[in-house]
């Protein structure tokens, strides 16, 4: 019995707009993580040290990082103030 290709079975689910929506919101979440760490790592900054400086918990830092968070424009602002950095947003 032959198996569908990945590809395509994405394809197949995106085009339910329910399906799009979530994967949309996955794909930002883990991009803001994936900013926010590498961030953190330009800064030279671990996660305690940027949970102590931005009083912002570790753990809500780490669930950022890994994509299991939507943080508020609050917190990242508290996050970038803490890197020295400035919160820059888009819309592409």
């Amino acid at each position: 019995m032959p198996t569908e290709r990945f590809d395509d079975m994405f394809d197949d689910a995106v085009k339910d707009p329910r399906m799009a929506e979530l994967i949309h919101d996955c794909v930002a979440q883990m991009t803001i993580g994936m900013q926010l760490a590498e961030a953190r790592a330009d800064s030279g900054m671990s996660m305690d040290a940027l949970a102590r400086r931005s009083g912002v918990a570790k753990t809500t830092i780490l669930n950022i990082e890994h994509g299991d968070a939507s943080p508020t424009i609050a917190t990242l602002t508290k996050l970038a103030d803490a890197m020295g950095k400035r919160l820059q947003t888009a819309f592409v």
